[in-house]
């Protein structure tokens, strides 16, 4: 639905959000869900060969002192798959890989129809990968974030489970180190700068520009922010008066992979633009794949919840996130030191005596400052400090 939004600040007319989200807590003790999670040891064995397809994968998975996979991530995936299904989908390759179903069938000693049926629910869940023959086991970052993002897990019994264990291994087996960044030291995700907020005499590229990254997909979706979700359901999220919910954008392959879903709304390339828009005005950081190959979301990411900016804003990762090639730059005779601009910025990069001072090596390039700057004093110029992963 559209809601109008209550701060007078923003010079966007409307919002897209949906706050009501129908999530059951779970009142079990740790020992009791443990018991229920992972049954036996053989489920344990097969869990633990799922989890290993994963170790050097993207994003990869948390593991131990001997690159074993955490109890806790086991006991996360337990969530997704029974002992049956475990057994079962292991064999599976890992998403974009793909197996097609009468090969599948035949490998599991299992009729065609009948194996279908049987991984239904977790098809529907996303826990598998099905796209049309083609059947994978989802990658590491679709395991970490499919329980926020289809409606059914996020509104299911295990929901307040699925945010509990994986804000745990995220947090205490320090698996954001791996989520955000990869083995070589390259950011998953970058920054993307306000786009009215450029300066014009600048060359833009492209892949850089978020409405030219919108220009070039056609299919769209909103859905909640699953970093912003996992807290609500957790009751720890600290923006829930500040920030919308429903304001991520899925892109072109991704809205085709996770497939229909009453928790995502399909928009148009114009409301997609002016969803971005508004999440700059609000406050949030855009954010996408940091890869010139394929672009599946741009997300609309806080300082206290998500998964990313939190590597800068709370833990000890300075690449958690490719910064964009633009930076804050101040206009000291338009600049009146009224400290909107210290307000807006989450990373303390300004500090304002008689006018406002940048610190380029803390300013990643956002814009936030630039967007409700009152006297146009800050614009974002370029500066080259970040390749893009597969850009000539």
């Amino acid at each position: 639905m559209i809601v109008q939004h209550a701060n007078n600040s923003i010079k966007g007319e409307f919002i897209y959000i949906n706050t009501k989200v129908n999530y059951k807590r779970s009142n079990l003790k740790d020992s009791e869900i443990k018991r229920k999670m992972i049954v036996n040891d053989d489920h344990r064995e097969d869990l633990m060969k799922i989890a290993k397809k994963l170790i050097r994968k993207p994003h990869s998975i948390p593991t131990d002192e001997n690159e074993e996979p955490t109890e806790t991530y086991i006991e996360y995936l337990s969530l997704m798959y029974s002992p049956e299904i475990a057994k079962i989908v292991q064999i599976l390759p890992i998403f974009p890989e793909g197996i097609i179903i009468t090969e599948f069938a035949n490998q599991v000693n299992i009729k065609k129809e009948e194996l279908i049926e049987k991984l239904s629910e977790v098809s529907r869940k996303r826990f598998v990968v099905a796209r049309g023959r083609l059947y994978s086991l989802p990658d590491a970052f679709m395991i970490y974030d499919v329980p926020f993002i289809v409606k059914e897990n996020y509104e299911g019994s295990d929901a307040k489970k699925f945010a509990d264990l994986s804000r745990k291994f995220f947090i205490e087996d320090k698996y954001y180190k791996k989520w955000e960044t990869s083995w070589k030291g390259t950011p998953y995700m970058r920054v993307l700068t306000v786009s009215e907020e450029i300066d014009p005499e600048h060359e833009i590229i492209p892949l850089e520009e978020v409405y030219s990254i919108i220009d070039n997909h056609n299919s769209f979706a909103i859905i909640a922010c699953p970093c912003r979700l996992r807290a609500e359901i957790s009751g720890v999220r600290e923006c829930t008066d500040k920030y919308p919910l429903h304001n991520c954008l899925q892109i072109g392959l991704a809205t085709e992979v996770m497939g229909e879903d009453p928790g995502k709304k399909k928009i148009s390339k114009d409301e997609a633009k002016e969803l971005v828009k508004q999440s700059a005005e609000v406050g949030l950081v855009l954010a996408t794949d940091n890869s010139a190959r394929l672009t599946t979301v741009i997300c609309s990411c806080c300082e206290c919840c998500c998964g990313i900016l939190r590597g800068l804003t709370q833990f000890d990762n300075p690449r958690a996130i490719a910064k964009a090639n633009f930076i804050s730059t101040i206009d000291k005779d338009a600049c009146t030191a009224c400290e909107t601009c210290i307000e807006r910025c989450k990373f303390s990069a300004i500090t304002v005596n008689n006018f406002a001072n940048v610190n380029p090596d803390k300013c990643i390039g956002c814009g936030l400052c630039a967007v409700t700057c009152p006297n146009d004093a800050i614009t974002m110029k370029r500066l080259e400090r970040e390749k893009i992963p597969g850009l000539s």
